[in-house]
């Protein structure tokens, strides 16, 4: 049977669509795929790097902090948790936060990275997000040593091929709405006072109040 032109034109923008349905499938599977990989590799680093280090802690520190650098969105997670009032802060205040905001989850990851070291770390599933393809979901398990293994919720950023971690959740904890949470209700009741924020959250990295108990 022969096909008209109109009737040729609107199968071929058929064949098109449903090819490129396929492709942009295939694409979103193959990046969240490689979120997986990436969490694996990241794991792997900060534990080889951490235990190389032995009992240097200075050193530890000093490996985990380019970790987190490379691999977790600081800043933008910086910007999420103090919300609305980071546009009303000057630029020197809010590298000022960003800064001590690096510490505070230096202080409060690198032992739970630090206590990885010899247990079992396992990716078991991958779910890619259908409203923001840019965005993976990671669910990786970590033995322990006593009690039922913990589960660790990773969301994933994929931008121009580069992975970075966008927030963190443990036992259906958010790293990111824990501290907006927490941020934001003391700039409201501070007049908006991010370097106040800043100076608090410096005062309780010095104490060790964010490390893990």
């Amino acid at each position: 049977m022969l096909l008209s032109r109109r009737q040729f034109r609107t199968c071929l923008t058929a064949a098109i669509l449903a090819v490129q349905a396929v492709v942009l499938s295939a694409g979103a599977d193959a990046a969240a795929g490689d979120a997986g990989a990436f969490v694996t590799a990241l794991n792997e680093a900060a534990v080889k790097r951490i235990s190389e280090a032995k009992g240097d802690e200075a050193l530890k520190e000093q490996r985990f902090r380019a970790l987190l650098e490379e691999n977790f969105e600081v800043e933008d997670i910086g910007m999420f948790v103090v919300g609305r009032y980071w546009r009303k802060a000057s630029d020197a205040d809010q590298k000022q936060f960003l800064k001590v905001f690096e510490d505070v989850l230096v202080q409060r990851f690198l032992p739970l990275f630090n206590d990885y070291v010899g247990q079992r770390f396992d990716v078991s599933t991958v779910r890619a997000d259908d409203k923001r393809p840019e965005f993976s979901t990671v669910i990786s398990t970590v033995s322990q040593p006593k009690g039922s293994d913990a589960q660790v919720l990773w969301r994933v950023r994929e931008t121009d091929g580069k992975f970075q971690i966008s927030d963190v959740k443990a036992e259906g904890i958010s790293l990111r709405i824990t501290y907006q949470s927490e941020y934001a209700s003391f700039l409201k009741n501070n007049n908006g006072d991010l370097p106040k924020l800043t100076e608090l959250l410096a005062q309780k990295v010095k104490a060790g109040a964010f490390a893990p108990k």
